[in-house]
């Protein structure tokens, strides 16, 4: 996930190192939980800034949705047979909803592909996973 906060600071917006404790508890998402996410946490900030909140709320919308479904084989995504649904498990990747939240960049490195047929995988099982 490659969210970046804002931060304000005398009436000036930049970039900021990551979200706040605040930020994170507004999204219902607790410390260890944005970690695992690979989300970027500023343990120094204290302030909350709406943007960002909406930035996080936005960027958990489909993780919830995938949440709520039910757990989809791999190979039932369009073009995942044995051998790539074997790549993906030995990564981590255990399942079309894991896949769905994954980072095409990275399920790319795992399978040894282009990234244009691993976003494709991505799209295909969110696709499914929305019927």
């Amino acid at each position: 996930m490659s969210i970046q906060a804002v931060v304000k600071r005398k009436g000036k917006t930049r970039k900021g190192k990551g979200f706040s404790r605040e930020e994170l508890r507004e999204v219902g998402l607790s410390f260890s939980e944005a970690l695992k996410r690979k989300i970027p946490i500023d343990t120094r900030r204290s302030t909350k800034h709406e943007e960002n909140v909406q930035m996080l709320k936005t960027a958990l919308e489909p993780i919830a949705s995938v949440k709520e479904a039910r757990i989809v084989e791999l190979t039932e995504v369009k073009g995942i047979g044995l051998k790539t649904a074997k790549k993906l498990k030995e990564a981590g990747i255990e399942s079309a909803n894991g896949l769905a939240t994954s980072d095409p960049q990275r399920v790319a490195e795992i399978l040894g592909s282009s990234e244009t047929r691993a976003a494709r995988f991505v799209e295909d099982a969110q696709s499914l996973l929305k019927e």
